[in-house]
């Protein structure tokens, strides 16, 4: 597929693809499994906006990677969250649904979240930063959410680890200061940030 190989070419680390059904027309079972199958003969993981009845299964079906949003339309069978975290990860997404509020839409998304990562589901830690209020940075409220998820301090800090500090692995990281693992508002004391090897001026993150 010309598409795939120039996008590879071109630098993607990642195909995205719409299964927004209330905002439009989706791609068909055929259309999103054809996507999946290039991506992967590419070496590209899929990522996927799912939303609207049946979309996350639609994306299992297909052989998605990952939800870009923990879903919070439906609430997800016991089944299709077990399959989900037998093959998927999902972008956590959480503190979008309320902006510090209690929603309905959050509630179902906590508890969709919860069982995935009960099921042995990968989290990654992901704000949807853009849309609404979400602040840059490192967002508390998401963090504390994860929590209320079930996640552990621990597991919170690999949510939002991208590799591990070793030789190969991207030259990215922060310094804080104080130990998330005791407190996850250790977050909000950034110190010092590098990006590909440099470090950032401060008013870039401070």
């Amino acid at each position: 597929m010309a598409t795939r190989r120039v996008t590879a070419g071109l630098g993607a680390t990642a195909i995205k693809v719409s299964l927004n059904a209330e905002a439009g027309p989706v791609p068909s079972d055929a259309e999103l499994t054809a996507i999946c199958d290039a991506a992967h003969e590419a070496e590209l993981p899929v990522t996927t906006h799912a939303q609207g009845a049946g979309q996350v299964e639609r994306a299992l079906g297909a052989g998605v990677d990952e939800l870009g949003h923990t879903p919070w339309t439906d609430r997800l069978s016991d089944d299709v969250i077990s399959r989900c975290a037998a093959t998927m990860r999902i972008v956590s997404t959480l503190d979008i649904l309320g902006f510090g509020r209690d929603t309905p839409a959050l509630r179902i998304a906590l508890d969709n979240l919860r069982r995935f990562h009960d099921a042995g589901g990968t989290v990654i830690y992901g704000t949807d930063l853009g849309n609404g209020s979400i602040p840059p940075g490192i967002h508390t409220r998401e963090l504390l959410l994860l929590r209320e998820a079930g996640l552990t301090n621990e597991e919170i800090v690999l949510a939002l680890t991208r590799a591990p500090i070793e030789p190969g692995a991207p030259a990215d990281l922060i310094v804080i200061g104080d130990d998330p693992l005791r407190d996850v508002h250790a977050f909000d004391d950034v110190r010092l940030v590098v990006r590909a090897g440099r470090v950032a001026p401060q008013p870039a993150f401070g």
